[in-house]
């Protein structure tokens, strides 16, 4: 959060400094140096026993929607966040008070161009459910189907990031004091996030994704999702075919059909993973229906992670070595694809692998989790500095989900067994004859046409030295420290300006007219309220140099 921002997060900055004080934040905030003197004074603390996960999570809940919703994309970040804490967060479910339909009605009226009754024979003005983002309303078309309508939350945006701004600065602060958190690139991780979360509120992106698996799904006789009636749609308005269906723990089926339904769903997702390389990256059972007829209906898509061939034939690489218990061959397959900056211990990395590996030593039977070990896995990489693409944090999430679901659904289920057919098919396609022709192919093209240009790009590079006009940029690291005190001196600076010019004029006013004048009584107090302002600057000055 740049200097010239503070004024404009002040009053919220405030709320969410007395929200942390309330929590039992304050020793965070002195160690990141956030003033915070004296709200353990102002400020009651909470008399319930809570541990650290749990403050966090009800922190995150006090802040409001943008918080809930941004601790839910954060908590995706298994490389990064420890396993309690995405417990809690798992708690966060969007129970949000809804907003009154006098201002969800001008959304309505904005997106459609028309008064709902115009484009609906029948329209609920209640709503279904209530989330961070969006309510759902429920609704028939003209035609006569049911839909149902996500609409965006009134002011949300300019919400949004004014939130996130004062969370990056958060990171800084963090970054910056927090030694532990130094292996981590944490204003990244914090952009990253607030990136995906704006990304959320284009429903558009929710839309052709939703369309794109319904295109793509080759067990449509199973799982499906709602149609997309696009011609309603629009940035902050989602209109879907209407699904009634009850979540897992609800279903009222025979064990065979409740098992059955199991086995598909873990069908679809290997499919998305290991075969499309597209898949729903937030499937908990608020998101998962069945049908009367058995069919399992995914629905929210506007979450959706992404993987390249290369980095399912890593993940197929990772679940065989998993599967064979072999901590070595994890490190090999995590360091030649890993994304850092900094040396990796590979002895430390496999000790912490083999005791990881060891506390799911029951993976042999039915119980084990294996999502549970993809996410402790990646947890394990994210703390030696090993980075992989946040894509892989979200598939071990959708695994453990759909597990977690077929478990509701048939306590015998073991995904392994469903997961075992594709992971052969994923191997077959890897060293299919065609496939690695293709690769080489491709590798001797590519190599081919960067050769050519080797000497075009030699001749540039001489001819720019020989006029003078090659340079040399120096990109300066690690001086956010130096900034960060610099842009306080000069705001004290300036705050030690206003406070002499405030005095001074307050001096000339009291000077020159009578004390019974309403402008003396004003001056006055401006008078004073300078001196106050002054000596604070004075101790802040004095305790600042004290700490150093």
């Amino acid at each position: 959060m740049s200097p010239f921002r503070f004024s404009a997060n002040a009053a919220r900055l405030a709320k969410i400094l007395a929200v942390l004080g309330r929590n039992g934040f304050l020793e965070f905030l002195e160690q990141i140096e956030v003033p915070s003197r004296g709200l353990s004074r102002l400020i009651p603390v909470r008399k319930e026993r809570l541990n650290l996960w749990q403050r966090i999570r009800v922190t995150a809940e006090e802040l409001g929607p943008v918080f809930v919703k941004f601790a839910q994309i954060l908590s995706t970040r298994a490389d990064f966040l420890p396993e309690p804490l995405i417990e809690e967060f798992k708690l966060l479910r969007n129970q949000v008070h809804p907003v009154p339909w006098e201002q969800m009605q001008i959304i309505f009226e904005h997106e459609l161009k028309a008064p709902v009754e115009e484009v609906f024979a029948e329209f609920d003005r209640t709503p279904v459910a209530a989330g961070s983002i969006a309510q759902v309303y429920r609704a028939r078309l003209r035609g006569g189907e049911a839909v149902a309508l996500k609409v965006q939350r009134p002011g949300l945006r300019k919400e949004i990031k004014a939130d996130l701004e004062i969370i990056g600065w958060f990171a800084q602060k963090m970054q910056q004091h927090l030694p532990e958190l130094h292996a981590y690139d944490l204003p990244a991780i914090v952009n990253e996030a607030g990136e995906n979360m704006l990304r959320e509120l284009d429903f558009t992106i929710e839309a052709r994704n939703t369309a794109h698996f319904n295109a793509t799904n080759p067990y449509p006789e199973a799982v499906f999702s709602p149609r997309v009636h696009e011609a309603y749609t629009t940035k902050r308005l989602l209109v879907l075919d209407w699904i009634d269906g009850v979540p897992p723990e609800e279903v009222q089926l025979s064990e065979e059909a409740r098992a059955k339904i199991a086995v598909n769903g873990a069908r679809s997702v290997f499919h998305q993973i290991m075969i499309a390389g597209f898949f729903h990256a937030d499937p908990h059972t608020g998101n998962l229906f069945v049908m009367p007829d058995g069919k399992l209906c995914l629905i929210d898509w506007g979450m959706a992670g992404q993987l390249t061939r290369t980095m399912r034939y890593l993940l197929a690489d990772l679940f065989a070595a998993i599967a064979d218990q072999n901590p070595e061959k994890i490190v090999q397959v995590a360091l030649a694809n890993a994304i850092t900056k900094r040396r990796v211990d590979p002895v430390r990395l496999e000790k912490e692998i083999s005791i990881m590996l060891r506390s799911h030593a029951h993976f042999d039977t039915a119980s084990g989790a294996f999502g549970r070990i993809m996410l402790d896995m990646l947890y394990v990489f994210g703390s030696n500095g090993i980075r992989l693409a946040r894509d892989y944090a979200l598939l071990g999430k959708a695994v453990l989900a759909y597990e977690e679901a077929g478990k509701v659904l048939d306590p015998n289920f073991d995904i392994r067994t469903v997961a075992e057919p594709f992971l052969k098919k994923l191997s077959l396609e890897r060293w299919h004859p065609k496939t690695i022709a293709s690769l080489f192919y491709w590798d001797w093209r590519a190599a081919v046409s960067n050769a050519r240009e080797i000497p075009g790009t030699m001749m540039r590079l001489l001819r720019n030295l020989e006029e003078g006009e090659a340079s040399i940029n120096f990109v300066h690291r690690g001086l956010e420290g130096l900034r960060t005190t610099f842009e306080d001196g000069i705001n004290r600076l300036v705050l030690a300006i206003i406070i002499a010019a405030t005095l001074l004029s307050c001096s000339l006013v009291v000077s020159r007219i009578s004390p019974e004048s309403l402008p003396y009584r004003i001056a006055e107090v401006f008078f004073f309220a300078a001196i106050a302002l002054g000596c604070w600057l004075f101790y802040e000055t004095l305790r600042s140099h004290r700490r150093k």
